[in-house]
C-alpha cells in the first residue's frame, strides 16, 4: 500500500469527525443539548482529543474510514436539523435545554418512549432488514465487509445508518431521563400558575 492510501484514510476520517464536532458546536457550543454524557463531561478539548484513536483507526483501514465519514455525515445532519431554532433564541443552546428540561419532567415515559423511537423505524429496521437479505443471498455479511466491493460498501453505509438509529434512541431516552429527573432552575417561571 501506499502513503496516498493512509493520506485518504486519514482525509476521510478527520473530515468526518471535523463534521462532527462542528456540527456539535454550531447547535450547543455549551453542550447543553450533547446527548452523549462522556462528550459532556470532557468538554471540547476532551472531545478533540478523543477522536484521535478512532482517526488513527481509519487511517489503516479505508473500510472503517468510510464508515466513520458516512456515520460523521449522518450524525452532522442529525445535529442541525433545527439548528436555527435553538440559534435564534435569546440564550441559545441553555434556554432551549430549560425549554427541554420543563418539557421532559412533564412528559409520561411512555410517550417519550414511542416519540423517540422513529430513529429505529427510520434507520434500524430498514437497514438491518437489507443485511439479512444480502446474508441470505450472498453469504456472511461480515466476510463481505472487507473485500472492497459494491456490496462492502453497501454494508458500510447501512452499517453506519444502524448505528446512527441505534445511538440516537438510546441516548435520547437516557439523556430525557436524566432530564425527568434534574430539578429546573426556572421550574416556578416556566410553569406558571396553569390554566384557572
Amino acid at each position: 500500500m501506499d502513503v496516498f492510501y493512509y493520506l485518504l484514510n486519514v482525509g476521510l476520517s478527520l473530515l468526518g469527525r471535523a463534521l462532527d464536532l462542528i456540527s456539535t458546536y454550531y447547535i450547543t457550543p455549551h453542550l447543553k443539548l450533547e446527548t452523549n454524557w462522556l462528550i459532556r463531561r470532557l468538554g471540547w478539548k476532551g472531545s478533540i482529543i478523543l477522536q484521535i484513536p478512532l482517526i488513527l483507526l481509519g487511517t489503516f483501514f479505508r473500510e472503517l474510514a468510510i464508515f466513520i465519514l458516512v456515520w460523521s455525515i449522518i450524525v452532522a445532519s442529525s445535529n442541525i436539523s433545527g439548528a436555527w431554532f435553538v440559534r435564534n433564541l435569546p440564550e441559545g443552546d441553555e434556554k432551549y435545554f430549560e425549554l427541554l428540561r420543563a418539557s421532559a419532567q412533564r412528559a409520561k415515559f411512555r410517550n417519550i418512549l414511542l416519540d423517540e423511537s422513529p430513529p429505529l423505524v427510520l434507520f434500524v429496521i430498514p437497514n438491518v432488514l437489507i443485511w439479512i437479505w444480502i446474508h441470505l443471498e450472498v453469504g456472511n455479511t461480515f466476510d463481505l465487509l472487507f473485500q472492497g466491493t459494491f456490496i462492502s460498501y453497501v454494508l458500510i453505509i447501512t452499517a453506519a445508518l444502524i448505528l446512527h438509529g441505534s445511538m440516537s434512541f438510546i441516548r435520547n431516552i437516557l439523556y430525557v431521563a436524566r432530564l425527568k429527573r434534574e430539578k429546573s432552575q426556572g421550574a416556578a417561571k416556566v410553569e406558571g400558575p396553569g390554566p384557572s
